[in-house]
């Protein structure tokens, strides 16, 4: 009995082990299928196993464009800029194209929405000098903010690659920055995008137009029971699919991953 149980937990042991295949879901299809050039890395967090898609751009860096929203979160919780998710941040009456942006908003909705003029505002209040500590504090991308502290995630000098960016999330997921838990954990909660019984995926979007092509992203994780798989995902943004192309590509390409808890 005791034999059986022992070549059990070493097949499970095995199979929790195996690699991610890139070559068995076929992400050159997907991005094909989306007309998209770009890249993409998945690294599932129990045995660090990845697929990448075009290993040489992942180590490119970009402007982050509002994925910067997730240390610029955790940023805003930390220094007390505001107080929590639910802090009202008012609008500054500016109309603009976007209409969720011409409102006021709690944090999270801010987060959500993606609303620009409210991070930028959170950035102006930060403040170049405290800004720059925390970026160096966290080991974001090149560390780099220049001299306009409303803009660098969007049109530099800040950059980051999507290796860089894995890193970075991982930290936050597995609470190793050094910040307090209390606001590594409300910014995690701000990145839910979905929730089901068996998943939660935590993500942001980002796009810039500061770069020729434009440079779109789509990072974050997703919880499994007791696995994550962490992904990173950026390309030129030269179609008017391209906007959804970035999640679906993701969201496509994770439901390729077996789960292996079940």
């Amino acid at each position: 009995m005791a034999r059986t149980c022992s070549l059990a937990l070493l097949i499970f042991a095995f199979l929790l082990a195996v690699p991610l295949q890139a070559q068995e879901i076929d992400i050159d299809g997907i991005f094909t299928k989306h007309n998209a050039v770009g890249t993409l890395v998945i690294e599932r967090h129990s045995h660090g196993s990845r697929i990448v898609h075009n290993a040489d751009r992942a180590t490119q860096p970009f402007f982050p464009a509002s994925t910067f929203k997730i240390p610029n979160t955790l940023i805003a919780l930390e220094l007390g800029v505001v107080e929590d998710l639910q802090t009202r941040i008012p609008w500054d009456g500016v109309k603009r194209r976007i209409a969720a942006w011409n409102k006021s908003q709690t944090l999270a909705q801010a987060f959500r929405n993606s609303t620009v003029p409210i991070y930028q505002e959170i950035a102006r209040t930060v403040g170049k000098n405290r800004m720059a500590a925390a970026l160096k504090k966290l080991r974001y991308g090149n560390q780099n903010i220049g001299e306009e502290i409303d803009s660098f995630w969007l049109e530099g000098p800040l950059q980051i690659s999507a290796n860089e960016q894995i890193v970075f999330l991982k930290r936050l997921y597995l609470g190793e920055l050094p910040y307090s838990e209390r606001a590594m954990t409300l910014t995690k909660k701000a990145m839910v995008r979905s929730r089901s019984s068996t998943k939660v995926h935590r993500a942001k979007t980002g796009w810039t137009v500061a770069s020729d092509p434009a440079i779109g992203w789509y990072v974050g994780w997703e919880e499994r029971g007791h696995e994550v798989l962490f992904f990173a995902l950026n390309m030129d943004m030269t179609r008017s699919s391209h906007p959804m192309a970035r999640e679906g590509i993701v969201r496509q390409v994770l439901a390729n991953i077996p789960d292996q808890t079940r």
